[in-house]
């Protein structure tokens, strides 16, 4: 896939032509694809209903949590491939359909009008999901979850449809929960990996779990949550500097993304961290054998500054890093989303970065 480039210069004239272009892209896929929808406008209206699916967090285990999602599609008929969206630490489901910018800022929005299902998940311990224990809920314990929810959307246990292909979208903790589902599991036909790159600046987790986050019931909004110590979210104002690029960055978004906030738990940073050390050949990545694409910001503070690993304003050494973590049947693709921060589904560059994903998607498992 070419280099994507974009001008240093930014604002609304730059966010409104980057938003035609990729939306016209969008709509152009969704007209080949969903061929009714120009005659029969009505049936290609946005369905969505939420869905709570019984899930285990240890294999074996019970299956007493409970993983809540919104299936989304378009029209009377649900179509074959669902992808089930993860998202990171401390955002949950709306992270991947934000209530900025109508549909602006919503991969929902633009998976749905290719012709895609989506099923967007609060992961186990966020949002409208269970809350076990935090010291249980760890990257494995996620896996697990997520595995049975995509067990019960190929059985038909959610909404009474059983889908016959599953995508499997992550971002960032999310992505990595995403790797030892698909390693652990092997139960998807795809794999889009965003904010997951294999090196780390340094100066990231310390920042994150011990300067920007702090005990979630010391936060005004989840001060009367119940939850134990061991749930962390983010400190008011240190969003901005963590998941943005200045270049890409909406001021409106950044205050959504402070109401919307949620939570994630030490357990999830601790089990984590190993990840990133283990030698390429045994990473979890490693293991995947479906058709991948890891697509990542040029400004992501997770994994750009104080890297030396690779270069991440330059595609090839990105690429041929990460080529090391995923052997020749994942057929890895890598792409970097040029002034873009880490959460990349919320910078300006969304429309641009969905019509990446969904490229991808449309090239290898149909709707």
């Amino acid at each position: 896939m070419p280099e994507i480039e974009m001008p240093k210069s930014h604002g609304t004239a730059r966010r409104s032509r980057l938003a035609a272009a990729s939306a016209s892209l969008i709509a152009a896929v969704a007209l080949t694809t969903v061929p009714a929808a120009s005659a029969h406008a009505d049936s290609f209206s946005l369905n969505c209903a939420p869905h709570t699916v019984s899930v285990r967090i240890t294999d074996p285990g019970p299956a007493d949590q409970t993983l809540w999602g919104e299936l989304c599609y378009r029209g009377s008929t649900e179509p074959s491939t669902v992808q089930i969206l993860v998202h990171g630490a401390a955002y949950n489901h709306a992270y991947w359909d934000f209530p900025v910018g109508n549909g602006y800022y919503s991969y929902v929005q633009a998976a749905t009008a290719v012709g895609y299902a989506t099923f967007d998940v609060d992961r186990i311990g966020i949002g409208n999901s269970s809350h076990p224990a935090s010291s249980s809920v760890g990257v494995t314990a996620a896996a697990v979850s997520l595995h049975d929810g995509i067990t019960a959307l190929r059985a038909g246990s959610v909404d009474g449809h059983a889908f016959s292909h599953v995508i499997i979208v992550g971002h960032s903790l999310g992505s990595y929960e995403t790797w030892v589902e698909v390693a652990t599991y092997q139960d998807v036909d795809a794999v889009i990996v965003t904010g997951a790159l294999h090196g780390v600046n340094p100066a990231a987790p310390p920042t994150f779990f011990h300067t920007d986050a702090y005990p979630a019931v010391m936060d005004p909004k989840f001060a009367n949550s119940g939850l134990d110590t061991g749930y962390l979210t983010t400190k008011p104002g240190t969003r901005e500097s963590m998941m943005y690029s200045t270049a890409t960055v909406d001021p409106a978004v950044v205050t959504a993304d402070e109401a919307n906030k949620d939570t994630t738990t030490i357990a999830e940073a601790q089990s984590a961290a190993p990840i990133f050390s283990l030698p390429p050949t045994q990473a979890y990545s490693y293991k995947i054998t479906v058709p991948t694409l890891s697509i990542s910001g040029t400004d992501d503070f997770f994994h750009c500054p104080g890297v030396t690993l690779y270069d991440c304003n330059n595609t090839a050494s990105v690429e041929a890093f990460e080529s090391q973590y995923y052997q020749p049947a994942a057929h890895v693709q890598i792409v970097m989303m040029p002034y873009t921060g880490h959460a990349l589904a919320l910078s300006t560059t969304a429309p641009a970065t969905d019509a990446v994903m969904l490229t991808f998607a449309l090239s290898h498992v149909a709707p």
